[in-house]
């Protein structure tokens, strides 16, 4: 067998028994204490077949230890076997087993322990769903995130979570308008999630810069896009209708843009997008205003 690390065995020993003289249970039975002696030897594949046999007994059910038990072991298959799989389901079932062990227990130091390990879970979590937040793998990556946050909660229930939250969702709505403009028409529902993922961030954060400048952005740019599509051989009644939704669409978008304006006055992009916004619902001067505002920010420069 493959000798364990001193630092294993205290982590093993301080985890499990922060109460106890002995690392072998004599009521937990043969297959626990097996498995306990397979995981201080760093014999996982073994553990795991001892710890599969002692879940299976009715006893272990309610334990607290049992589950940790069998957390850490399917968090040591995850590493062995499945580190680089985003959906692992050893450490799924780690994650789970590490939760029904913090809601049995009533050791406050166990109790330490078992959020310790979720955390690491949490932060593997959360790694995952930055590698995977592209135009390809974004519903992984919401997945990822989600046990990320749950895992964060758990191991730390005062953790301040809106701060990653704004943060991802950003970054989620950026990576649903990319697949959007990759084919506007085929990708159509790609908006919609784009400007609901920017409204959740305004909810946690009215004056968050990049959403409100992002959606005046997503609303004019649509605004556009219908006005440069218009088939004026079409009907004069679909006609109007497209540039009525057009007009709708600017004013739609202007709130958003002011509002960046407000949080940042002198930021390039947002004067760029007020000019053009008030340019399009034909207000001439006021996008004039805006234009001379720009060409004074960059002779500043």
């Amino acid at each position: 067998m493959k000798k364990i690390s001193c630092i294993r065995t205290m982590m093993i020993l301080m985890a499990f028994l922060l109460s106890s003289v002995s690392c072998l249970r004599a009521q937990s039975g043969i297959h626990y204490n097996a498995a306990m002696m397979f995981v201080q030897q760093g014999a996982i594949d073994s553990a795991k077949k001892e710890i599969d046999l002692h879940m299976k007994e009715a006893e272990s059910q309610m334990d607290p230890e049992s589950w940790y038990l069998f957390g850490f072991v399917y968090k040591e298959l995850y590493k062995k076997y499945e580190n680089t799989n985003f959906n692992s389901p050893y450490r799924i079932q780690a994650f789970e087993s590490y939760k029904k062990s913090l809601s049995l227990d009533s050791n406050t130091a166990r109790q330490k322990a078992t959020r310790d390990q979720i955390r690491y879970l949490g932060g593997r979590f959360y790694n995952d769903a930055v590698t995977t937040l592209d135009t390809i793998r974004f519903a992984t990556s919401v997945t990822c995130y989600q046990q990320y946050r749950e895992a964060a909660m758990i191991s730390d229930p005062g953790f301040d979570i809106k701060k990653k939250d704004i943060e991802f969702y950003l970054a989620l709505a950026s990576t649903y308008d990319a697949v959007y403009n990759i084919d506007k028409k085929k990708n159509v529902k790609y908006f919609d999630l784009t400007r609901e993922t920017y409204l959740q961030v305004l909810s946690w954060d009215a004056n968050n810069y990049t959403a409100n400048y992002n959606l005046g952005l997503l609303f004019w740019n649509k605004g556009v896009d219908l006005m440069y599509d218009i088939d004026y051989d079409i009907n004069l009644d679909s006609v109007m209708a497209v540039q009525n939704h057009s007009v709708d669409l600017f004013k739609e978008s202007l709130p958003f843009a002011e509002k960046a304006y407000e949080i940042e006055p002198k930021r390039e992009e947002t004067l760029i997008v007020l000019s053009g916004i008030y340019y399009s619902l034909n207000e001439f001067q006021k996008s004039k205003a805006y234009q001379q505002m720009l060409d004074d920010l960059r002779k500043q420069k």
